[in-house]
C-alpha cells in the first residue's frame, strides 16, 4: 500500500467528528449516538434526525448538510431507500468515511438491491467518500472510543480483527475479550463497494498497534491482491483466518450473506500453503490460536509432557495431542525416578502423561516441584497440563480457593521453567465449578499463561503456533 493510502486509511481510523444519519430518538441511551458516548469517543457526535431536536443530550440535525462543522465519520442507520441521498450529502460535507450499517443491497439478490448498491457506490467514488460496507457493522477501535456495541472492553490490545460479517466480529470481540485477548482494532466491512479486505490487510500489516490479524472471510474479489497482502503480512506477522464457505450449502449463504464467491477449497488449501496463514474452523479457534501466539514462546518442537488428574484421562489427553500433530514421548529414567518422589501416592503415573495427586489441595503442592521436573526431561519441548474441577467431585470444600491457590502457584513457578507451558480448565457442569474456572482462568491469563477449555483446543493452537514459526524459517531461510 503506499504512503498516501496509508495516510488516507490512517485518517478515516482517526475521525474527528462523527454524524450518526437516522439516529434513533425512541431507544435513548441504545442507539449508535449513545454507544459512541459511553464508549468514550474523543471527538464530536452529531445526531441527525428531521424529527427530533435533541437525542442522548445533544442537539439533533435535520440532515446532515445542516451541520455547522465539518464530519470526518458517517454512520448510515436509515432505510435502503435514502442511501443515495444520504451519499450525496456526505460528499457535499467533504466526509471522509462512510459507514453504511443499512442492509437490503446485493447480498438479497434483488434487482433494487443491486441497483441501489452500484448508484451508492458511483456517488461515493465520484465524490471522494471511502465506505465500510454496505451490510457491515463498520468499526471497533477502543483507543478512539469508536464501537458498534459499547458492552464490549475498552481495553486496548494488539489483536485486529477484519470481518466479513458483522454479527460474526460482535461475537468474537465479546469472546476473546472473555478470554482475556484485546483488540487494536476490529473492522465488519460486509459486502465491500469500496474497502475491503486487501485494503485492510495491507493497512494493518504496517499499524505499529497490531501485532496479529484475524479474519473471518466468506469471498474475496480481488484474489492475487490478497494474496501478495496476506503473504507479505506473515513475514512479520502471523495472520489466522476463518474462511466460511468451503462446504457447496456454505457457499450458497456466502453469496446470499454477503454477495461473494467462496471459491474452491483446492484453492484456498494453496493460499494457506503459500501464504502461511493459520486456518482455523470456528470464531473459538480463532481465539485458541491467538493466545498461543499471544502468551506463548514456540516450543522447539512437538514433544509434549502431559501433567494432570486421571489416568484414563491422561490417555484420551494423549489421544487428542497425537491427532493434532503433536507427540507425546515417554519421559526418561531420571524424570520418573524424580517423579515418584514428589506423587505420595503409590501406583501414580509417572511415565508420560504424569498422573498427580490425587488429592485436589495436592495439586498446588505438585506444580511446586513437579512442573520443574518435567520441564527438564530432555524428551520434553513444553508441557501441557490439565485440571479437572469435576473429576474430584463434592470432595473439596474451598473450591474457589484451593483453585485460586493453585492458579497462585502456576503463576509463579510457569515464568521460571525454561520450556513453555499452557494450561486446560475442564469447566465441569456445576455452577460453582465454572465460577470458579473462570475466575481462575482470568488470574492465569494476566498472568501470560493460556488457558483452555480442552485438551482437544489446547493441542490445535500449539500445533498451529509451530507451524507458523516453522514457515517464519522456511522464508527467512529461502
Amino acid at each position: 500500500m503506499s504512503s498516501q493510502n496509508i495516510h488516507q486509511l490512517d485518517e478515516i481510523f482517526h475521525p474527528k467528528s462523527l454524524a450518526v444519519v437516522g439516529a434513533s430518538a425512541s431507544e435513548p441511551g441504545a442507539g449508535w449516538v449513545a454507544r459512541q458516548i459511553q464508549f468514550g469517543f474523543k471527538g464530536t457526535v452529531y445526531p441527525v434526525n428531521p424529527r427530533a431536536t435533541e437525542i442522548d443530550g445533544l442537539k439533533c440535525y435535520p440532515t446532515l448538510r445542516d451541520i455547522p462543522g465539518p464530519v470526518d465519520y458517517v454512520i448510515f442507520n436509515v432505510p435502503l431507500r435514502l442511501a443515495p441521498q444520504i451519499m450525496e450529502d456526505c460528499v457535499a460535507k467533504k466526509v471522509k468515511i462512510a459507514h453504511i450499517f443499512t442492509a437490503g443491497f446485493s447480498e438479497t439478490g434483488t434487482a433494487e438491491g443491486k441497483q441501489t448498491e452500484a448508484r451508492v457506490a458511483a456517488i461515493a467514488k465520484a465524490g471522494g467518500v471511502r465506505v465500510l460496507g454496505p451490510n457491515c457493522m463498520g468499526l471497533h477501535y477502543p483507543a478512539e472510543g469508536i464501537t458498534f456495541n459499547s458492552s464490549h472492553s475498552k481495553q486496548p490490545g494488539h489483536l485486529a480483527f477484519i470481518s466479513q460479517s458483522g454479527a460474526g466480529a460482535n461475537r468474537f470481540i465479546g469472546l476473546a475479550n472473555s478470554r482475556g485477548i484485546y483488540f487494536s482494532k476490529a473492522i465488519s466491512y460486509g459486502n465491500a463497494i469500496d474497502l475491503n479486505a486487501s485494503d485492510l490487510m495491507e493497512y494493518l500489516t504496517s499499524d505499529d498497534e497490531t501485532r496479529i490479524i484475524a479474519c473471518y472471510t466468506e469471498g474475496v474479489r480481488e484474489g492475487q491482491r490478497f494474496f501478495n497482502a496476506v503473504k507479505n503480512c506473515t513475514k512479520t506477522k502471523p495472520v489466522v483466518m476463518l474462511k466460511a464457505g468451503l462446504t457447496e450449502g456454505g457457499a450458497g449463504a456466502a453469496a446470499s450473506h454477503t454477495a461473494s464467491l467462496a471459491g474452491s477449497v483446492s484453492t484456498w488449501n494453496a493460499f494457506f500453503k503459500q501464504t502461511g496463514t493459520i486456518q482455523v474452523n470456528s470464531l473459538e479457534e480463532i481465539a485458541d490460536v491467538v493466545l498461543a501466539l499471544s502468551l506463548m514462546t514456540s516450543p522447539k518442537g512437538r514433544r509434549v509432557g502431559i501433567v494432570g488428574r486421571g489416568g484414563g484421562l491422561g490417555v484420551m489427553a494423549t489421544d487428542a495431542c497425537e491427532r493434532a500433530g503433536l507427540k507425546v514421548p515417554p519421559f526418561v529414567p531420571e524424570t520418573r525416578q524424580r517423579l515418584l518422589n514428589v506423587i505420595p501416592e503409590v501406583g501414580a503415573g509417572v511415565r508420560n502423561p504424569v498422573e498427580t495427586d490425587a488429592r485436589f489441595s495436592g495439586i498446588a503442592d505438585f506444580y511446586t516441584n513437579g512442573l520443574k521436573i518435567v520441564a527438564a526431561d530432555p524428551q520434553i519441548d513444553f508441557i501441557l497440563t490439565h485440571i479437572g474441577v469435576d473429576v474430584y467431585g463434592g470432595r473439596v470444600n474451598d473450591l474457589q480457593g484451593e483453585m485460586a491457590r493453585t492458579a497462585d502457584v502456576l503463576a509463579r513457578v510457569a515464568p521460571t521453567l525454561p520450556k513453555p507451558v499452557a494450561i486446560v480448565l475442564y469447566p465441569g457442569e456445576h455452577l460453582k465449578a465454572i465460577s470458579a474456572v473462570l475466575e481462575t482462568r482470568e488470574r492465569l491469563v494476566k498472568a501470560g499463561i493460556p488457558v483452555y477449555p480442552t485438551i482437544d483446543a489446547a493441542a490445535r493452537a500449539v500445533n498451529r503456533l509451530i507451524d507458523y514459526h516453522e514457515f517464519l524459517k522456511t522464508i527467512n531461510q529461502g
